[in-house]
């Protein structure tokens, strides 16, 4: 799909965004193929000084050869002077404000609100606040030019950003070397470039991925040549490989295959390392299907069965009435919320017994065993390989892991001081991504990203940790995943009680709220389909690609106040 395609959910958003936000969890394709060449604009004879100025914001998205399509702008002097390095922070509602103007020279000030900012690496981050830049133009040989001190680092506005920039994923395995964890990034220009994507690839994951990911083959790995396109066959000549391992270069092959793939560069891939096979035994190259147990956002079930936590017991939705599931927790009073994995066989759930809860895992619909307890323990959620569950008791994130056999063993605690580093406060919700490395996080009411690293002594942490929705109209008071790259956010407030936000770095969205009866207390979802509990009970609302749903409504009538929504794996 391509970046305009991003917009597709714009039907169920009902407020305006600025950089490209979706309601659907769809990807967002890298590249498009018809973008113009003139992606920035050229300084014209006879332009006026606040012409110049918007001109000048729009030019610096181009960051190419030190900035010169920007430095167009400036006299020899303000271009010696200006240090462009560091980020593009990107703004929108831009502004001219004249302060001062005689007949050769003017002051200025350029206004905007900050959406977001783009690191060099290619990684854009959400941001908010007012943004002015004080600019001074003076008339040389005819024409109006920058000649004042420019802010270091660089500036655009928004719809110059959908213009000039697409989004790319990076994929990189996980520590175990068995999945694919997208790393977005933004790259400029009109055409897709495989040796860029690769280079990108090779030079490493962004900071904020260290210690989650591993690195396989890619260590010291670089292109000894360009990426080629010749009919179906894309070549990707590998040097410096000095990995012998067929098992680490077989998640190479894979890394670039789906970076590839993912961004419409598609055939079959001729990898090669020094001029012979990456991998023994692949002369002829390889296919998507070759490294299908890495694809990073598998095909899902059509459909995945809606569970309640009804009437204190876990229930299954089932032709529209709610079964109890079979074991103690179907059978139960005391439940006030739940999980189940996405292979639906084990499930989690918190209970309330006499004020203190306990944190229940087990079998999906045998018996489950009392893990932990404490005062507080918030809506647990499983990781992709269904032995391993997040939750957080008494303000302490923590997660657990099987033993054999398939019960509860190890309960450990997770180093969380980077997430009170950035926002002081409860951790009243915690999900992890349906790959396992990310969490989204709800502190304060403030909702947070970050991933799941393991230092050398292979102590857990929560780090690089940043505010995902700085801009959402409330209070956070639960989050949700649709896909490794999308999630939703239910909001304290009566105005915009749900909203969807994604790793991408986009700014959130609203979906529509019109005959929603907040307060929203809960949220879940599925990659097509989005559930809350508001006051009349559990509703839904479809986010399909094509035509998502203008409206919200009841998933059935066992589900009514007091119930709460339950997808597995989200």
């Amino acid at each position: 799909m391509l970046l305009s395609m991003l917009l597709a959910g714009a039907l169920v958003l009902t407020g305006c965004v600025d950089i490209p936000d979706s309601s659907s969890p769809q990807p967002i394709q890298a590249f498009d193929r018809k973008r113009p060449t003139n992606i920035v604009p050229s300084p014209k004879k006879g332009d006026d000084p606040e012409t110049v100025a918007r001109n000048f914001v729009k030019s610096m998205s181009d960051p190419t050869a030190g900035h010169r399509a920007a430095r167009k702008f400036l006299t020899p002097d303000a271009s010696q002077r200006w240090d462009d390095q560091g980020d593009m922070t990107v703004i929108r509602d831009v502004g001219v404000i004249i302060d001062e103007r005689t007949s050769d020279a003017v002051r200025l000030r350029i206004t905007g609100e900050k959406t977001g900012a783009l690191t060099p690496a290619g990684t854009l981050r959400p941001t908010s606040g007012s943004e002015v830049i004080a600019l001074s133009l003076e008339r040389v040989d005819g024409e109006w030019k920058v000649s004042g001190d420019v802010p270091a680092g660089s500036i655009t506005d928004a719809s110059q950003f959908l213009t000039a920039y697409r989004q790319a994923d990076l994929f990189y395995p996980d520590r175990t070397l068995t999945r694919l964890i997208a790393d977005p990034r933004w790259f400029f220009g009109s055409e897709p470039d495989g040796s860029v994507l690769v280079n990108r690839l090779l030079a490493g994951p962004t900071p904020q991925l260290e210690g989650a990911v591993g690195e396989g083959a890619a260590r010291g790995v670089a292109l000894s040549g360009p990426v080629t396109v010749v009919g179906d066959t894309v070549t990707v000549p590998l040097g410096n490989v000095a990995d012998t391992d067929q098992k680490d270069r077989t998640v190479l092959a894979a890394q670039i295959v789906w970076t590839l793939d993912y961004a419409g560069i598609t055939g079959t891939y001729r990898i090669t390392a020094d001029g012979a096979p990456l991998v023994q035994g692949r002369d002829e190259g390889w296919r998507p299907a070759d490294v299908s147990s890495f694809e990073p956002e598998p095909v899902k079930r059509a459909a995945d069965p809606v569970h309640l936590v009804r009437d204190g017991g876990l229930a299954r939705l089932t032709g529209n009435r709610a079964v109890p599931v079979d074991g103690p927790l179907g059978s139960s009073h005391d439940l006030e919320s739940a999980a189940i994995s996405a292979d639906l066989t084990r499930s989690a759930a918190v209970a309330n017994r006499g004020g203190r809860r306990t944190l229940l895992v087990g079998p999906y619909g045998g018996d489950p065993a009392e893990v932990a307890s404490g005062a507080t323990i918030t809506t647990p959620s499983f990781a992709p390989d269904a032995a391993t569950g997040y939750t957080v008791i008494d303000g302490r994130p923590v997660r657990w892991v099987a033993a054999d056999g398939g019960l509860p063993g190890s309960v450990e605690p997770i180093d969380a001081s980077e997430v009170t580093a950035a926002a002081p406060g409860p951790i009243t919700d915690m999900q992890i991504s349906p790959d396992g490395v990310r969490v989204a996080l709800v502190v304060g009411g403030k909702v947070l990203l970050a991933v799941v690293s393991v230092n050398d002594r292979g102590v857990p942490s929560l780090t690089g940790v940043y505010p995902l929705a700085p801009d959402i109209g409330g209070p956070g008071v639960a989050v949700a995943w649709s896909s490794t790259k999308t999630m939703y956010i239910a909001v304290s407030g009566d105005d915009t009680p749900v909203w969807t936000a994604s790793i991408v770095g986009t700014q959130p969205g609203e979906l529509v709220s019109g005959n929603l009866k907040p307060p929203v207390v809960d949220i879940a979802a599925s990659p097509t389909t989005v559930y809350v509990a508001d006051n009349r009970g559990v509703q839904q609302i479809g986010t399909g690609q094509t035509r998502p749903d203008q409206y919200w409504t009841a998933v059935g009538p066992d589900a009514g106040p007091g119930t709460r929504p339950v997808i597995p794996g989200s």
